[in-house]
Parts: C-alpha cells; structure tokens; sequence
C-alpha cells in the first residue's frame, strides 16, 4: 500500500441506545458541536445519527430504528462503544483492492452514496473483534460533509473545553493475538511499529504495542492482557465488552489543567491516581512544572518525561454500564511517546478502580 493512502481519521462512530441522549452528552459533558443530524426525515433509513465536531475531531453517534438491526444487537452484546474507525483517503477503490489482496475481510465494497448535494465513496472491512475500518473517499467535497445528514441550527457550544484532536486509540486484543493484529496493521494497511512495552505488576499484567501509519497521523495503541495471580484489567475489559476492542480514545488538548477542571465541574469522573505517584516525579520535570504541580496532582494527571520533552495525560472512568470505554486526554511538550511511568500508572489505576467496582 502507498504509504500515504490513509490520510487521517475521518470519523469514529459510536453505536449507542438512544442517539439524541448520547450526542447530548458528549456536547454538554465534553464540550462537541452537535453539527448534523441524520435519519429516516433526511433518506438515512437505516438509523437515527448525529455528526459532532470539535477541532479536528469528527464523531458520529448512531443508534438502531429497529429492533432486530445489527446496531441494536452490538449495543445489547457490547454496551455502548466504537463500531467504525473511519479513515479519509484520495481513491478507496485502490486501496479496498489492496487490502482484498493482503487478506482483508469485506463488509462493504466500494459503493458511491449520494443524496443529490453530497457524494462519496466508501468501502468497509472488518479488523479486530465486531469493530470495522471505512474507507471515505470525498468525491465533490473536500469538508466532512456526509451524505443524508442535514445541519442543524445549534448555537455555538460556550463549553469549550479545549479538545484539539485524536492523538491515539487504545485497543484491548484477546490474549494471544496481539501478534497477530500487529501483523495485520503492518501488512495490511502499511503501518509501522513505534514502540513496545510490557508492563507487570505481580498479580497480573499487559503487553502494548504502538503502531502508526507512515506519516504517524494514526496512532493505535494495542495492548494484550497477561493473567498473574489475577486476570489483568484488559482480558476483564475484553470480557465484559465481550470481545476485542476499542478500550479509549486519547483525545489532545493544549492546557490540560483547564480542560480537566472544565470536565469535572461537568460531572466527569476521572481515574484516581495515589500521591506516591507524585513523590516519584524526577527533579527534572519537577523544576518544569514549577507552579503547575498542585493543579496536576489535585486533577490526576499523570505526568512523563522524555528525551525532549514530557507529557502529561489523564483519564476518565468508564462512561457506560460496563467497565469498558473511556476517554483519555493528554496534552504533548516536545514528546512523541507514551512514557513508560505513564503506561504503568494508568494499568495500575485501571486495575485498582476495577477492584473497586469489583469486576
């Protein structure tokens, strides 16, 4: 595959109970744009959708019209959670092509839809548990117009919370098969491993690998449990959601003290992190932080150094019913990475807050 066949992510689409609740929710809690809607009225028969956007990031939340559809069985099996990573690319004949020869399983081939004012072409294939990858190709636009979905007349969202972009997407593989998805991303799609971390605590464990597309615009994170004395929090992950996928999105932002403080006068309850964690931070990223280290600690964010520069991340608990999805926000000085501390907080909280809620 030409290595600059898969531009960006076009757009993550969320399978949920009731999509007018949910596109209410991430516009009130997390500060979206609710920007489009689509359903039967607008010659979308299939579904009830709603298109939000903040900065680069685009998400379409769906829910069923009927009670025997797919979108309504993978709600009832998974809880809410992502079904479809989208990826905006220049021809998705080419590369649906491509990806039959390497192996892929099709869902959808290349099908032009278009509503008399829009028209694109997608093609869809299956990857890791019921999660899917489309390909969108903008065939009379060059904006994230879809077609079928009509503008709505919502002011101007006044939470701004300050979400910027995807940085990553977190994936729980089953057991054993971390190999094998790696292999997928790599000779599939054309992406690149970046790095790798295994991370033990006694009791259990997990082993990541980050891999990204040749220009490292996508980032996914796939990480595999290891039981110990105990199951790790991704194989629990995987069987609460009840198979593979996605565990959360990072979502970028450039003051994430304000956005944390933001969220949680929102109601948005965050992973809590022990203080120990703050006494361990080097002298180094102490003397750069200076008068911010009060305001991280009291948020819970988890702060990294790195070769040029630290990271600092923080992360939500759970959104839905099940121990599953959440959201992370992270916000990028001069780093590239993960940061190996990072990685084992965040497993470590995880774990804990499962204890908590005794899953």
């Amino acid at each position: 595959m030409h290595p600059h066949s898969l531009s960006s992510i076009d757009h993550i689409e969320l399978y949920v109970f009731n999509a007018f609740q949910a596109a209410n929710f991430y516009r009130i809690a997390f500060g979206f744009d609710v920007v489009a809607y689509a359903g039967p009225e607008t010659g979308l028969k299939d579904k009830i959708s709603y298109l939000l956007r903040q900065g680069s990031i685009n998400l379409i939340i769906s829910s069923s019209i009927k009670k025997d559809s797919s979108i309504l069985k993978h709600v009832i099996d998974h809880d809410e959670s992502i079904k479809d990573i989208a990826f905006k690319v220049n021809n998705a004949s080419r590369i649906y092509e491509e990806v039959m020869k390497k192996g892929a399983k099709s869902l959808l081939e290349p099908t032009i839809i278009d509503d008399g004012k829009t028209r694109i072409m997608k093609a869809t294939i299956a990857t890791f548990g019921n999660t899917v990858h489309s390909f969108i190709e903008r065939q009379n636009s060059s904006s994230y117009e879809l077609p079928f979905y009509s503008f709505l007349n919502y002011s101007p969202n006044t939470q701004l919370v300050g979400l910027e972009s995807v940085d990553h997407i977190a994936i729980a593989i089953d057991t054993g098969n971390i190999e094998r998805w790696v292999n997928f991303y790599q000779e599939t799609l054309g992406f690149v491993t970046s790095s790798s971390e295994d991370i033990y605590t006694g009791a259990s464990g997990m082993k990541s690998v980050v891999v990204t597309d040749i220009s490292k615009t996508i980032k996914f994170v796939l990480v595999e449990g290891v039981s110990g004395e105990k199951k790790s929090q991704i194989e629990n992950f995987v069987s609460h959601h009840g198979c593979p996928g996605v565990q959360h999105l990072a979502f970028s932002s450039k003051n994430i003290i304000n956005t944390a403080a933001l969220l949680q006068k929102q109601g948005i309850k965050f992973l809590e992190i022990p203080e120990s964690y703050y006494d361990g931070i080097p002298p180094t990223l102490k003397a750069m932080l200076q008068d911010k280290l009060d305001a991280i600690q009291r948020s819970s964010i988890l702060v990294d150094l790195e070769e040029n520069g630290y990271l600092m991340q923080m992360f939500t608990r759970p959104l839905q019913n099940r121990p599953t999805f959440f959201i992370e926000i992270i916000q990028r000085e001069n780093s590239t990475g993960f940061g190996s501390n990072n990685i084992r907080a965040l497993y470590e909280a995880v774990e804990k807050d499962q204890r908590r809620a005794k899953v």
